[in-house]
């Protein structure tokens, strides 16, 4: 039986403490006077924000993983999760190359052009296992012979995705790299939010295939993984858009930068939680049958 103590109730719970822990630090650190990158409170901040998020991708890749093993039979599924999973490892890569805790050793190292072609460099190959997970996963369900049809409002839908790339693309001023002295980090951004609309897209068209073939578990799984799009993709138009604020003039926000950050150390939560559904799905399945066998044989004694 496939079983695990991380169901999405622990999850959820994880999610609460790093979050809640990260705001107590963050706020401890403002009462000192939000005293210099290096102090002992920023240090405890810094670590915390990289290691719940390492912690989280590590935690999905492990669970995208067990998902696959559950499809070695089922070729195009098996390859979903292992794309899933690759995305996640990838991730964790990310998230240590862009800590801040770097500043420790090469000070100014968030602040160089560097770190955002590093950055990039890691996001779009993300970026692209993530949507070979979604279409592969699209196309075994598509031909399993049930007879998913996109509905006429379903398409308004995938057009306010689109749309949020063509907002993405009118505040491109104010994405991170849009003042790189390198170009490659500059198309490597503009490629990564391409591939995060169109990764919204599949997992938005999976998830109402999952709906019509009966919901469940699994449907709840695949919302989670649209969610994990979404909030990306909304978490870097909120940002380019507060960014061209900025060089209009708008005075800055003391309490956008740490809502901003907890905004995305909440997402790789939602990407353990898709994964923890899958494999829920899988126990309970295993329970099910169990008892049924339990019961069989307990006839079959009396």
């Amino acid at each position: 039986m496939t079983t695990t103590r991380f169901t999405p109730r622990i999850i959820w719970l994880c999610l609460a403490l790093s979050l809640g822990l990260r705001l107590a630090v963050h706020i401890s650190w403002q009462i000192g006077g939000g005293v210099k990158s290096g102090s002992w409170l920023w240090i405890v901040e810094n670590g915390l924000k990289t290691g719940f998020v390492c912690s989280a991708y590590v935690l999905a890749l492990w669970l995208n993983l067990k998902n696959a093993r559950e499809y070695r039979q089922a070729r195009w599924l098996h390859i979903a999760w292992l794309a899933l999973a690759a995305n996640a490892g990838i991730s964790i890569v990310r998230m240590i190359g862009e800590s801040s805790l770097w500043n420790l050793s090469w000070p100014g190292y968030t602040r160089t052009p560097l770190w955002g072609l590093l950055q990039h460099l890691a996001i779009v190959p993300a970026n692209l296992f993530l949507l070979l997970g979604l279409l592969t996963m699209w196309w075994a369900y598509q031909h399993s012979g049930l007879g998913f049809t996109i509905e006429r409002r379903n398409y308004l839908v995938i057009a306010g995705i689109l749309a949020l790339m063509v907002l993405l693309m009118v505040y491109r001023e104010g994405l991170s790299e849009a003042r790189s002295p390198y170009a490659v980090s500059r198309y490597l951004q503009l490629t990564g939010l391409v591939l995060l609309s169109l990764c919204a897209v599949a997992g938005f068209v999976l998830h109402r295939q999952t709906t019509q073939m009966g919901g469940g578990k699994l449907a709840v799984a695949l919302h989670f993984l649209t969610l994990y799009a979404l909030l990306r993709g909304g978490l870097v138009l909120i940002q380019a858009e507060y960014r061209v604020g900025l060089l209009d003039g708008r005075p800055a926000n003391k309490l956008y930068p740490i809502l901003f950050d907890l905004g995305w150390q909440a997402v790789p939560w939602i990407a353990a939680l898709a994964a923890a559904h899958r494999v829920e799905l899988t126990t309970q399945a295993a329970k099910v049958l169990q008892q049924r066998r339990a019961a069989r044989a307990a006839l079959a004694t009396t």
